[in-house]
């Protein structure tokens, strides 16, 4: 709440002197502020809580994997692992909400990192295919039992495999990313070899063509102000 007035303090008090890039910021601030107080009211009551509304704008799903690679650079070089970042041929274009797909990805590097050991490599790959943007993580990990399996969207139930550094697991991140992965309109899938290792693939539709973009992928001048839609309950 505290966090929330004072962004409306600053939104009034930046009015006059009107800037699209801090608008944004300011929005997104605002957003992580809606998600995280979402998140913390299901953990804390093991009930799932609504989402806020979701704040849908024109944005590259490569971009937003690449800034949140950029975020666990130190993690991974602590860690003695190796990111492999892999962007499309052409630029991706998504209508989502941009910190509620920053933190679907943070969550499947996070874990990837999590239970990867050092020497091994995380890759991060996003590609266009059949109508859609697709990001996924590959880890060299220790792969997922058929049991862990069954349960791995189920909010609370925690692995049996270990984190490698001390990590901690609540057994919420998965679930959560699965959550909002739907309340943009994409999805969430995986695949898993015991021992082996995981990928994880986060899917949001393509952009359509009516959206405002010229024939480079970029806004055009006239673009409109990012949209604020109803954000869809988690169920």
């Amino acid at each position: 709440m505290v966090v929330a007035t004072t962004l409306q303090l600053l939104r009034k008090r930046l009015a006059v002197k009107e800037d699209r890039d801090v608008r944004r910021w300011l929005d997104s601030l605002k957003q992580a502020t809606g998600l995280m107080m979402s998140t913390a009211r299901g953990v804390l009551t093991a009930t799932p809580d609504a989402l806020p509304p979701l704040l849908f704008e024109r944005a590259s799903l490569a971009e937003i994997a690449d800034g949140v690679c950029l975020g666990y650079r130190d993690v991974a070089r602590n860690k003695h692992i190796r990111i492999a970042w892999k962007a499309p041929a052409t630029r991706d274009r998504v209508l989502t909400d941009r910190v509620a797909a920053g933190a679907v990805l943070d969550n499947l590097l996070s874990n990837a990192m999590k239970y990867s050991q050092a020497g091994c490599v995380v890759s991060v790959t996003v590609g266009i295919d059949d109508g859609e943007v697709s990001c996924s993580v590959r880890d060299q990990g220790p792969g997922l039992s058929p049991q862990d399996q069954a349960s791995l969207f189920q909010r609370g139930v925690t692995l049996s495999s270990q984190p490698t550094g001390g990590e901690t697991a609540s057994g919420y991140g998965l679930a959560i990313a699965s959550d909002l992965a739907k309340a943009m309109g994409g999805r969430l899938a995986f695949a898993s070899t015991l021992g082996e290792g995981s990928v994880f693939t986060f899917f949001l539709p393509l952009a359509e063509p009516g959206d405002p973009f010229d024939e480079t992928g970029e806004a055009r001048p006239d673009e409109r102000p990012p949209r604020t839609l109803p954000g869809t309950g988690v169920k």
